[in-house]
């Protein structure tokens, strides 16, 4: 009997003590992760008349993207108005919280007054999920800069543009990635179409700059040697600090830069009191070099990766009548491509690609009635490229 409420004591004892961690550690599992959820949901469109039922279609659509974006929770921004009688008005903007990622349409119907699409649509955190997917995207590599350490072997000197070779020759290895290689141009120098000062730069009309268009990533690289020992015993191992800094930043100058680093620790060598056993512990230049090649093949790859998966954004310009971004073809869109606004100031509302250039986009909204100058200025986000594809 007391064995029987002994054992009952430690059971009770040792369950107060797992139990809880237990339970902490599914939740940690369950939030350790971006939250990208499921959902079904239907919108609904009035068919005015017989002449409206494409329309009545699209604002279904419309319908049915905004509320499975709302499923991820919703951003209310609010405001105060007065009109010209002094009256105060509160303003509310409802804006989804999260980004679909992927939809597809799942069912269709339509009676005498209403139009209902459905659809089954992947969401998730605008700010931890989603990768854009482009097919394409345009790099320019303006010229490095390097930095080396005075402690460092003289051979070393030629390891900062041998890197920079490297990750130019494996970015341009990349399918998804047309690269122009201006590594002799310092990326202040460059230019783009619509500059206004084109017609006045003695340069340019010339010897021509480096330009860059809208949607175009500029990459400035800054690689850093340095040396570091570490003494253990009777011998010291030498090391060479590989710092490698990427800068990407958009046409127009350096405003909003993204950077993108790695560090790589390369062994040099190790020194013994004993010359021979020194000799045998140095690493060889080519080994060192192929150290250096897969550096450069690991931050080509992260570079790659962060141009290909950035979402594509804009600046609606009403140009003739029209919605317009200076985005195209040359990007990927094409027509029936899906943009959404992604401005605070501006409803939400979703946009169709209705005709497609080389480097301009017409787009509509798919509600016609909307205004269109009252998108004017607004930024536009473009939907992930698997989502209409």
């Amino acid at each position: 009997m007391r064995l029987g409420i002994l054992l009952l004591f430690v059971w009770t004892v040792l369950m107060t003590i797992f139990l809880p961690q237990l339970a902490f550690s599914k939740v940690m599992q369950a939030t350790g992760f971006p939250s990208v959820n499921m959902v079904t949901v239907t919108g609904r469109a009035v068919i005015q008349h017989e002449d409206t039922v494409d329309e009545a279609r699209d604002l279904a659509l419309e319908d049915a993207l905004y509320y499975a974006a709302l499923e991820g929770g919703a951003k209310i921004d609010g405001y105060s108005a007065v009109d010209e009688t002094t009256s105060l008005q509160e303003m509310f903007i409802v804006r989804p919280a999260s980004r679909i990622l992927d939809y597809s349409i799942t069912n269709e119907l339509r009676d005498d007054t209403h139009y209902e699409v459905t659809i089954q649509a992947v969401i998730g955190d605008v700010s931890t999920n989603g990768c854009q997917n482009r097919p394409v995207g345009h790099v320019t590599l303006f010229k490095p800069h390097y930095r080396l350490s005075y402690d460092l072997p003289h051979w070393m000197s030629q390891i900062p543009a041998s890197l920079s070779h490297e990750i130019a020759k494996a970015l341009a290895e990349q399918p998804s990635l047309q690269v122009n290689d201006a590594r002799t141009t310092e990326r202040p120098a460059a230019t783009t179409p619509s500059n206004n000062f084109n017609q006045y730069d003695y340069r340019h009309l010339t010897t021509g700059r480096i330009e860059m268009r809208q949607g175009d990533v500029g990459i400035e690289t800054h690689v850093s040697l340095s040396y570091e020992s570490k003494a253990e015993m009777l011998s010291k191992t030498h090391f060479a600090i590989i710092s490698v800094d990427s800068f990407l930043s958009a046409p127009g100058g350096m405003v909003n830069t993204q950077k993108i680093s790695n560090v790589f620790k390369i062994k040099l060598g190790r020194k013994t009191p004993i010359y021979s056993l020194t000799t045998l512990n140095r690493e060889s230049r080519e080994a060192i070099q192929k150290l250096v090649t897969n550096a450069a093949s690991v931050h080509a790859k992260k570079l790659a990766e962060t141009v290909i998966c950035a979402p594509m954004k804009a600046k609606l310009e009403l140009v003739g009548g029209s919605l317009q971004v200076r985005l195209g073809t040359r990007q990927g869109l094409g027509p029936n491509h899906l943009a959404f606004t992604d401005d605070k100031t501006t409803k939400f509302k979703i946009l169709r690609v209705s005709q497609a250039g080389d480097t301009n986009v017409v787009l509509e909204p798919l509600d016609r009635r909307q205004d269109l100058s009252e998108l004017a200025g607004a930024e536009v986000t473009f939907l992930e490229f698997n989502t209409w594809q």
